[in-house]
């Protein structure tokens, strides 16, 4: 397939960990659509040739990368259920804050979604 990334299915390496799966599809979605369709997987071809549902993925990749992001925080060795909760809280305030940007139509915050500008 020509990707920079050659062990596409194989879901135990590092650059494919369950946090980056979203992020990892959003980056190859050219090269997956063009492998389902060799392989004749047309229902879920239509999924990645759909603009509405590229962006969900790419909403869902980026929420998803700082939901990451705030967990490696957390496991941090000074961390405790204080510092936790301030950071989650934070967190939380965050996601209203984008909800809101978001309903006006704003996606500075969504670096994946920033392709559809």
């Amino acid at each position: 397939m020509g990707a920079e990334y050659e062990s596409l299915f194989y879901t135990e390496i590092r650059w494919l960990s369950r946090g980056k799966v979203l992020g990892r599809l959003f980056e190859l979605r050219h090269k997956v659509r063009e492998f389902l369709l060799t392989q004749n997987m047309l229902e879920i071809y239509q999924h990645l040739d759909d603009d509405y549902w590229i962006a969900k993925l790419a909403y869902m990749a980026d929420i998803f990368e700082h939901l990451n992001e705030l967990t490696k925080k957390m496991q941090g060795q000074n961390e405790n259920i204080l510092t936790c909760s301030d950071k989650l809280q934070g967190f939380i305030k965050k996601l209203k804050l984008w909800q809101k940007e978001l309903q006006k139509g704003c996606l500075e915050m969504y670096q994946r979604n920033s392709y559809y500008n």
